[in-house]
């Protein structure tokens, strides 16, 4: 999918995380809260976890569909019960960002490779055009990073559950990343000798299935768009131009 579906985030400068000292996960706490507002007892939305300010809740919700699951940050009035759903920002200007799982986006790793002293998180599709581009004019270009990818078959592209299962059946992140890279530069097709009917929807194999949901749990959690996705190690969006640039470089920065 076209990168510029997320160029918008990766233009935001000013950021402002929230302190998670307050943060609410108790079950009956956040059932408490949902009766404060109808919409929040509509069972699209689930949720997550809230921060509780003076005036607010800060609530993290994930909204279900049958095309997917999406993070929402949402503001829930102390005073009047009133729910305002989108980005928030504090008198300064910067954006209120709620606090990222680390630990689900750590353990929705695909596999890593690299022995750079800086991390990166790359999310991918295998089938992605464009993700093929950016592999192409990243190799070799990497070395500075520790490199975590994160694959994401995008829902349109049917060859996609195929080849992350060829690839995630590699033994270890070595030959895992070598399969990556025999798709991804080299155009393989032996993923397809694992399409049993072309017809039907691709099943994965249990233990592979059980590492798609830690890997969609990751993609949600960094509440991804679009493919090629770049992240540094504080999972804050890094453009490929930076990446690429700072890589061809050799900058230490």
């Amino acid at each position: 999918m076209n990168r510029t579906l997320i160029t918008f985030v990766t233009t935001i400068t000013l950021m402002t995380t929230l302190n998670a000292t307050n943060l609410i996960v108790n079950q009956n706490k956040l059932q408490e809260i949902k009766t404060k507002n109808r919409v929040l007892q509509d069972p699209v939305f689930h949720m997550i976890g809230a921060i509780e300010k003076p005036n607010s809740y800060i609530l993290k919700i994930e909204a279900r569909s049958p095309r997917g699951s999406q993070l929402l940050n949402a503001i829930l009035d102390k005073q009047t019960n009133e729910l305002y759903i989108g980005s928030a920002y504090d008198k300064e200007g910067n954006a209120i960002l709620f606090p990222k799982d680390m630990q689900a986006i750590k353990e929705g790793v695909s596999f890593s490779y690299g022995k750079g002293s800086k991390e990166i998180y790359i999310v991918t599709d295998p089938e992605c055009p464009y993700c093929t581009r950016f592999e192409k004019a990243a190799a070799g270009k990497l070395d500075d990073y520790r490199v975590h990818v994160i694959l994401f078959p995008l829902s349109f592209h049917k060859k996609a559950p195929a080849m992350v299962e060829w690839i995630m059946q590699g033994e270890d992140d070595v030959q895992k990343k070598k399969r990556f890279e025999e798709i991804m530069l080299k155009g393989s097709t032996q993923y397809q000798e694992l399409i049993k009917d072309v017809k039907k929807p691709f099943v994965y194999s249990e233990a592979v299935g059980k590492t798609m949901q830690k890997m969609n749990k990751a993609i949600l959690e960094l509440n991804v768009r679009g493919t090629p996705a770049i992240y540094d190690a504080n999972f804050k969006p890094v453009s490929q131009d930076k990446l690429l640039n700072i890589g061809a470089k050799g900058s230490k920065k």
